[in-house]
C-alpha cells in the first residue's frame, strides 16, 4: 500500500471493532462476511455508541464515509433483541 492509501485509510477508519461499539455480535458478523466491513469508519465510531444510549444525533459528514450505516446498524441491533423475532410478516418496523 503506498503512503497517500495508508493515509487516507487512517483518516477514514477506526481502530476499533463493531463489536467493541456495543453492537450484537450477529450484527457484527453480518457486517463483516456480508459487507466485508472489517472496521467502523470515524463517522460510525462515534455516532453508533450515541445512537445506541438513545440520544440524538446529527451528523455531517462526506459522501462515502458511513453515515447510512451509522445509522441504520444499532436500529437492526434493537430489532434483533425482540422477542418473539420479528421477521417480514410483520411488515415495516423500527424503533428510535
Amino acid at each position: 500500500m503506498n503512503n497517500k492509501k495508508e493515509e487516507t485509510v487512517k483518516e477514514i477508519f477506526a481502530s476499533c471493532s463493531f463489536t467493541s461499539l456495543g453492537l450484537h455480535s450477529t450484527l457484527c458478523d453480518q457486517l463483516r462476511e456480508r459487507l466485508g466491513f472489517e472496521a467502523p469508519t470515524l463517522v460510525q465510531a462515534e455516532a453508533i455508541p450515541v445512537i445506541l444510549a438513545g440520544r440524538h444525533v446529527l451528523v455531517n459528514a462526506a459522501t462515502g464515509t458511513g453515515k447510512t450505516v451509522a445509522y441504520l446498524a444499532p436500529i437492526i441491533h434493537h430489532l434483533q433483541s425482540y422477542t418473539p423475532r420479528i421477521d417480514r410478516s410483520y411488515g415495516t418496523f423500527g424503533k428510535e
